[in-house]
């Protein structure tokens, strides 16, 4: 049964026109303030628009989730008003000033795999020849993970797994020691999201969740997800999340079975039934339980994942749905968004990759050479094959 409690808003239209000339007052007060220059103004705001061509269409921002007295145009970014959401800002306007950034420092958002285990097998699952093997990290090494990435001033931290949600103690702890300076975000199956566990989340700072619901059928979503409560958890868990005014994203892997137009829609409905406020669509990739399958989808599904996330987010028609987010379109417009760019990835040991599908592991992330690790992933760019490159170019 749909979720109808949920309190959150998408805005549009005029309101939406609002809210994007209040936020750019506010960027123009900010660097105002900072630069104390009136003439610099137009050169920064050419910087701020190359930062957003990064995460939006061509058409721009066309509709925003206000969750918590904050908006939102993507769940893997600040929202506003936050002090928070000038930090990515801050960072590009001092590059296009030719001001020293570190490769660690120029990261816009890290994701850490908080353990190994995990209570399901998922088919698609990038840490599968890992799971519920014993972790190596200690809830001690998360905390200094965290500490060294705010001093870096990594303003959104997203943890995965395996399962994080089957450590919420230590979740809760890590939170409850970080400083203000980051948003975290948690993706989980559903797993272990009761109301109580993401009440004691939310207090200790978490922003919101991603949720992997891989169909909107029960049946083939348990299947996919290789357990027979799997559909439930995520439902419950969106609910709950809802309840708690978190960010809800529904995520979803888009299997070659499953990329059709009609399931495409299908699934929008249904996350906006149960009260999404993103959905963000992933590609598959031959990695972890995927390794040296032909999964990579074809040149005329690539085209309709583009078609569906163009219109979707564009058309009046579905104004009130999900924004949705689909980081392979940009990376086929813009480059590689990881890969150690944007984003890196830490894996269950903390040992630096530039994405969970590009295992091109690199130093721990405790080691004092991760500036040479990180440099080392921007020269070597994304590690899908030459072969698939070339299909989805022509895209």
């Amino acid at each position: 049964m749909p979720n109808t409690t949920h309190s959150n808003n998408l805005i549009f239209g005029s309101k939406r026109q609002l809210v994007l000339l209040r936020i750019w007052l506010g960027i123009g007060f900010h660097f105002l303030k900072k630069y104390k220059n009136p003439l610099l103004i137009n050169r920064i705001r050419k910087q701020v628009l190359s930062l957003k061509q990064i995460y939006t269409a061509e058409f721009g921002i066309t509709k925003m989730a206000f969750v918590d007295g904050k908006y939102y145009f993507n769940s893997n970014m600040n929202g506003w008003p936050s002090p928070l959401f000038y930090r990515p800002l801050d960072v590009e306007v001092k590059k296009g000033f030719a001001q020293a950034v570190s490769n660690l420092e120029n990261l816009k958002m890290v994701q850490i795999a908080l353990t190994k285990k995990c209570p399901l097998n998922c088919e698609h699952c990038y840490e599968g020849h890992e799971l519920n093997k014993k972790d190596t990290l200690t809830l001690n090494d998360h905390k200094r993970i965290v500490e060294k990435l705010q001093n870096a001033e990594i303003s959104v931290i997203q943890y995965g797994g395996g399962e994080p949600m089957t450590h919420v103690d230590d979740l809760v702890e890590i939170l409850n020691t970080a400083t203000d300076q980051s948003d975290f975000y948690v993706y989980t199956s559903g797993f272990n999201c009761t109301e109580k566990n993401l009440l004691k989340l939310k207090t200790a700072g978490l922003t919101g969740i991603s949720i992997g619901i891989d169909h909107y059928i029960a049946d083939r979503h348990n299947a996919f997800r290789r357990n027979e409560k799997a559909f439930q958890w995520a439902l419950e868990a969106a609910k709950n999340a809802s309840a708690q005014k978190l960010v809800v994203t529904f995520t979803i892997c888009a299997t070659k079975e499953f990329c059709s137009e009609d399931n495409l829609w299908k699934y929008l409905e249904f996350a906006k039934e149960n009260n999404a406020d993103f959905v963000q669509v992933l590609e598959p990739r031959a990695a972890g339980n995927y390794e040296f399958q032909d999964v990579y989808l074809s040149q005329d599904q690539l085209k309709i994942l583009e078609v569906f996330f163009l219109e979707a987010n564009s058309s009046p028609k579905y104004k009130q749905h999900p924004i949705v987010l689909y980081t392979g379109y940009h990376q086929r417009k813009k480059g590689c968004l990881g890969a150690g760019e944007n984003y890196l990835y830490i894996d269950t040991d903390g040992y630096m990759s530039s994405c969970p599908f590009c295992r091109n592991i690199k130093t721990h992330i405790l080691d004092e050479s991760h500036e040479a690790s990180i440099k080392a992933m921007k020269s070597e760019g994304c590690a899908l094959p030459k072969s698939k490159i070339e299909i989805y170019e022509n895209v």
